[in-house]
């Protein structure tokens, strides 16, 4: 008979349908004997048989005395888990190629927790609450590309206190960092189509006097390459000018990185987004998905960025 997806949501919690905040009761809690568990009921047993044999009233004591603990154990591991709450859990939006890292709260109700093992398939983490307060479990995670990084299915589990038992509780909830395209090294300047506030025209010749030559990139415009040193066969080398105005407004566009490949399209324009921060250059973005309006500041960065992060995905 085929397990119906309710049942199997229930079971395994496979989607994320939880929300927060939440406590961990009764209905979501498993406990099994850990592999010690095992080999200590098997003692027991062989002690009960050789007890029953010899008439053994010490042996009978011992082994009645030991299964009362085991039996006393399992409640032990149980409430050690059971009526913790997870109030939130917070991530940080990082670039590809970073770690992100997600704070889980949790709180620990009228009573103190140990050892409590908090996993995903990708991270693990380790914390101890004391009574009556909170705690934060750090995960760790490898931000390998862009776009959406989901938490996935978190799994609370503990062996407190002797290790004879495991109990364990699944949640999962759709909390997800936001991981951006990893930044062009070393990409050209920003796109001499840029203006000043005066409504000028702010082309690269304009931003200060040469600082130096760099080799050529794809993109570069070529009123920037050192012609010179191209005659004295140097190679394409391009000029580098000091950064002495500062503002202006700028488009950013796909089609302005001269790249091919969205990806690089993507990395060169992130890298240009920061720049364009750190020059306090009003820009504008446009995607074929997405268009952003001509702004500055920590806001727009965030929305431009994201806009990168997710260009192309299933949101």
């Amino acid at each position: 008979m085929r397990i119906s997806n309710k049942f199997r949501q229930r079971i395994f919690r496979g989607k994320p349908e939880d929300t927060l905040p939440k406590k961990i009761h009764h209905k979501r809690i498993y406990i099994l004997p850990t592999k010690r568990g095992w080999v200590f009921l098997a003692s027991l047993l062989l002690m009960l048989v050789v007890s029953i044999n010899y008439a053994l009233s010490l042996g009978y004591a011992l082994c009645f005395l030991l299964t009362g603990l085991f039996a006393a154990t399992l409640i032990e591991t149980y409430k050690n888990l059971a009526g913790i709450g997870i109030d939130s859990i917070q991530s940080k939006n990082v670039f590809a190629g970073d770690k992100a890292e997600f704070n889980i709260e949790m709180t620990s109700g009228v009573s103190s927790r140990h050892d409590i093992e908090v996993f995903t398939a990708d991270a693990t983490g380790v914390c101890s609450i004391d009574a009556n307060a909170k705690s934060y479990c750090h995960l760790v995670v490898d931000a390998q590309k862009r776009g959406s990084l989901a938490l996935g299915r978190l799994t609370l589990k503990s062996r407190y206190p002797l290790g004879l038992w495991y109990t364990w509780c699944y949640l999962h909830t759709p909390a997800a960092a936001i991981v951006y395209p990893k930044p062009e090294s070393n990409p050209p300047p920003l796109p001499s189509s840029a203006t000043d506030n005066d409504g000028d025209k702010n082309t690269q010749e304009r931003s200060g006097d040469v600082a130096g030559l760099r080799n050529y990139q794809e993109g570069d415009s070529p009123s920037h390459i050192a012609w010179k040193s191209v005659a004295r066969g140097q190679g394409l080398l391009v000029k580098m000018f000091e950064d002495n105005q500062l503002g202006g407004e700028v488009m950013l566009s796909q089609q302005a990185t001269n790249h091919i490949e969205v990806e690089s399209q993507l990395a060169r324009l992130c890298a240009w987004v920061l720049e364009a921060e750190n020059t306090q250059t009003h820009y504008a973005m446009s995607l074929s998905d997405s268009q952003l309006e001509l702004n500055i500041g920590e806001v727009h960065k965030k929305r431009a960025l994201e806009s990168l992060a997710l260009h192309g995905l299933a949101t």
